[in-house]
């Protein structure tokens, strides 16, 4: 397939797990090629991190399509989705409970804010949390408040962190919305590493899903699996066959279960 379009959720996509916000970037192999197949097509992030904290760290991309499609920039033009923002005092009302009530140091509570700095969404991340069994039982009880707001939870398999959103998201739309902007309708491959990213891969021509060591192995519906350490081998072979996808690439292997055989 030829590759007119390569979209890519950022979090352990195209850059690490488990490693402190303030820290998280792309590794600079990664980034270069990235920088190199951009010059050719567009470049499209579609993440659940905020404009704001992805945009300047993949300057490479075209397009970026935030908080799982709340908003979304092009070039230099920012639109947002209608609809969430009568439930951000919601939002505001839930962080604060967050705060007030994890009292683990360990936990990170991730504000994703919009253009205007408005708090739209949030991330309880507890990953690093210092007693992780009191502190499961105070994001419990947060989890359990932000339902009774109406808020929508999403969660990441047995991951140790989840979103809050005002309203219910899907990466397939948001993907949808910018291809669609993009007058891109052919040609479109989408690397992503979690079940959020299944919505994304359906829309897509081409599936490839990241999978980590030492996690727990989520339900892809992907069509092809490449280690993340192999994301940058994977992308500059891409890259050297001339933007052709062939399925004979060494670091890639099918995803047999979608193929309805035998793992």
């Amino acid at each position: 397939m030829a590759v007119n379009c390569l979209a890519l959720d950022y979090d352990g996509t195209v850059s690490p797990m488990g490693v402190p916000r303030r820290e998280s970037r792309v590794p600079e192999k990664t980034y270069r090629v990235l920088q190199e197949i951009g010059c050719l097509i567009p470049v499209v992030i579609v993440t659940t991190k905020d404009l704001s904290f992805v945009t300047k760290r993949t300057r490479f991309a075209y397009a970026w399509s935030g908080v799982s499609g709340l908003e979304r920039k092009i070039g230099d033009t920012i639109a947002r989705r209608g609809g969430y923002q009568r439930r951000l005092r919601n939002v505001s009302s839930a962080i604060e409970y967050a705060k007030s009530h994890i009292t683990d140091a360990g936990v990170e509570i991730e504000e994703k804010r919009d253009v205007h700095k408005r708090p739209i969404a949030f991330c309880i991340d507890w990953r690093r949390a210092r007693n992780v069994l009191a502190a499961i039982k105070d994001i419990d009880e947060t989890a359990d408040y932000c339902k009774l707001l109406g808020l929508k939870l999403i969660r990441y398999g047995c991951q140790p962190f989840f979103d809050v959103y005002p309203v219910p998201v899907d990466k397939g739309v948001a993907l949808k919305d910018v291809l669609e902007e993009l007058r891109l309708k052919r040609g479109i491959l989408y690397v992503g590493d979690s079940e959020a990213d299944n919505p994304a891969f359906e829309v897509s021509d081409l599936g490839v899903g990241v999978i980590h060591e030492r996690i727990c192995r989520q339900k892809l519906i992907c069509d092809y699996f490449v280690r993340f350490e192999d994301v940058s081998s994977f992308l500059s072979k891409l890259l050297a066959n001339g933007l052709l996808f062939d399925s004979a690439f060494s670091m890639i292997r099918p995803n047999l279960e979608e193929m309805g055989e035998d793992a």
